[in-house]
C-alpha cells in the first residue's frame, strides 16, 4: 500500500516541475504564441492585400505584326522602307462601377476575415480560461486526496504493526487498505483529468513544456453579476459578438456581389490605337479602336438569380445567429442565477474551514481510540466526497461567468488585472 502512495506522490513531485503561470502570463502567451490566432492573424493580413489588389486597374495589351514579304518573295522581319510593321494597344474599361464593387466586396472580405480573428480569440480564451481553473480546482482536490493518503499511510502503519502483535483485530487492517485503494484510485481519475487539462492548456498557450495554474489571492470574488439585466447583456452581446459582425459582412458582401453580378450584365468597353506602317490606304497609318462584348445570349441570368438566392440565405443566416445570442446570453444568466442561489461562495469558503478542522480532530481521536473504524471510514469518505464536489460546484461557478464573458463577447468579469 505504500508503494502505491508513493507513487502518486512522486508523480506530483514530478509535474511541480511544470511551470507555473497566472491568469495574466498564460493569456499574455496565449496572444503571442497560439499557432491558430498566429495563421488567422496571416489570413487577415492576406485577404487586406487583396483589397489593394481589386483597387489596381486591368493592365493594357500589346500586339504587333512584323512583316515577312510575300509569298512569292519571303523576308522574315522586314521592317525597311518596303517592310510592314502594324502595333495595337488595347486597354480594357470596366462599365457599371464593377471595379468599385470589386474593391467593396474585397473590402467586406477583410471586414470578416478580422472579425473571424476576434471570433477566434473569443472561443480559444473560453477554453483557456476553462482549461486554467478546471486544472487549478483539480489540483486543489489533489492536494486533500495527498494529505488524507499521508495520514492514512500513517494510520495504516501503525495499525500494521499492531496487527502483528495481535492488539487489533486483522479485519480492520483490510478495512483501511479498502479505503486506502478507494482513495488511490480517486487520485488516478483525479490524475487522468488533470493530464487531459494540462495538454488543453499548454496547446492553447503555445508552451513546448507543461503548465500549471498560479491563482494568488481570492479571484473567485471578482466574478459577481454587478447588477446586469438580461436586456443590457443582450444589448452588449449584440454590440461585441464577432459571429454576428461576420453575419453582417457576410450579408454585405452577398449584396455587394448580387450589385456586382448585375453590372457584369453590362458589357465592358474595349478601347485602343492601332499603327500601320504600310498595311493601310496610306503609309504610317494611325487609329482609334473600340470595341464591345454583344450581349446576345449571356447576360449572366444566372449569376444573378443565384446572387440573390445568397442575399436571402444570408438574411436568414443573421436573423438565426440574433436569435442564437439571445438564447445565449438567457442561459447563460440563468445558468448563473442558479449557481448563486445554491450555495453562497462565502458561505460555502467558511464551511469548507469548518469540515477541514472537524476531520482532523476525527484523525485525531481515531488515533486516539475515542471512534469506532467504521465512524473513521465514513467521516473520510464523506470529507473526499465533500472536497471533490465543492471543487466543481466552483468550477462550475467559474466557468458559468466564464460563458457569459463568451455569450456577450465582453470581458465582464476579467479576472486578468
Amino acid at each position: 500500500m505504500f508503494g502505491i502512495a508513493f507513487f502518486f506522490f512522486s508523480v506530483k513531485g514530478r509535474a511541480q516541475e511544470a511551470r507555473r503561470l497566472t491568469l495574466q502570463q498564460a493569456e499574455a502567451l496565449f496572444l503571442q504564441q497560439n499557432y491558430l490566432l498566429l495563421a488567422q492573424r496571416y489570413q487577415v493580413s492576406a485577404d487586406e492585400a487583396m483589397v489593394q489588389q481589386a483597387r489596381l486597374w486591368d493592365n493594357p495589351s500589346f500586339s504587333s505584326t512584323f512583316g515577312f514579304g510575300t509569298l512569292e518573295k519571303v523576308q522574315p522581319f522586314n521592317m525597311g522602307s518596303g517592310g510592314q510593321f502594324e502595333g495595337d494597344i488595347d486597354q480594357l474599361i470596366r462599365l457599371a462601377g464593377k471595379r468599385n464593387k470589386q474593391v467593396q466586396l474585397a473590402q467586406w472580405n477583410a471586414a470578416t476575415s478580422a472579425a473571424a480573428f476576434k471570433e477566434l480569440m473569443r472561443t480559444l480564451r473560453l477554453q483557456l480560461r476553462g482549461s486554467y481553473y478546471q486544472l487549478y480546482f483539480l489540483k486543489e482536490t489533489e492536494k486533500v486526496l495527498k494529505e488524507q493518503l499521508t495520514n492514512l499511510q500513517i494510520i495504516l502503519d501503525a495499525y500494521h504493526a499492531a496487527d502483528a502483535k495481535g492488539s487489533v483485530a486483522h479485519a480492520d487492517v483490510i478495512r483501511l487498505q479498502a479505503l486506502q485503494i478507494g482513495i488511490a484510485n480517486d487520485y488516478t481519475d483525479l490524475r487522468q483529468q488533470e493530464l487531459a487539462a494540462s495538454q488543453n492548456l499548454q496547446l492553447i498557450v503555445g508552451s513546448p513544456g507543461p503548465v500549471e495554474p498560479l491563482v494568488e489571492g481570492d479571484v473567485l470574488q471578482q466574478y459577481k453579476l454587478n447588477g446586469y439585466t438580461e436586456q443590457a447583456l443582450a444589448d452588449t452581446a449584440v454590440a461585441n459578438r464577432p459571429d454576428l459582425q461576420m453575419a453582417g459582412h457576410q450579408l454585405k458582401m452577398a449584396e455587394v456581389n448580387y450589385r456586382l453580378q448585375k453590372a457584369m450584365a453590362v458589357p465592358d468597353l474595349h478601347l485602343g490605337a492601332t499603327y500601320d506602317r504600310n498595311g493601310s490606304y496610306a503609309p504610317h497609318f494611325i487609329g482609334l479602336t473600340m470595341g464591345i462584348d454583344l450581349p446576345l445570349w449571356n447576360r449572366n441570368q444566372g449569376n444573378i438569380k443565384a446572387a440573390g438566392s445568397a442575399v436571402k440565405a444570408q438574411g436568414a443566416t443573421l436573423e438565426q445567429q440574433r436569435l442564437a445570442i439571445a438564447v445565449e446570453v438567457n442561459t447563460a444568466l440563468r445558468k448563473i442565477n442558479f449557481l448563486e442561489k445554491s450555495t453562497g461562495w462565502p458561505e460555502m469558503k467558511r464551511f469548507n474551514g469548518e469540515y477541514d478542522k472537524l476531520i482532523e480532530e476525527v484523525a485525531k481521536n481515531f488515533r486516539k481510540g475515542n471512534i469506532s473504524l467504521l465512524q473513521f471510514i465514513d467521516y473520510f469518505n464523506s470529507y473526499s466526497d465533500h472536497v471533490k464536489h465543492t471543487n466543481k460546484f466552483l468550477n462550475d461557478r467559474v466557468l458559468a461567468y466564464e460563458e457569459l464573458n463568451y455569450a456577450t463577447g465582453t470581458q465582464l468579469f476579467n479576472t486578468v488585472q
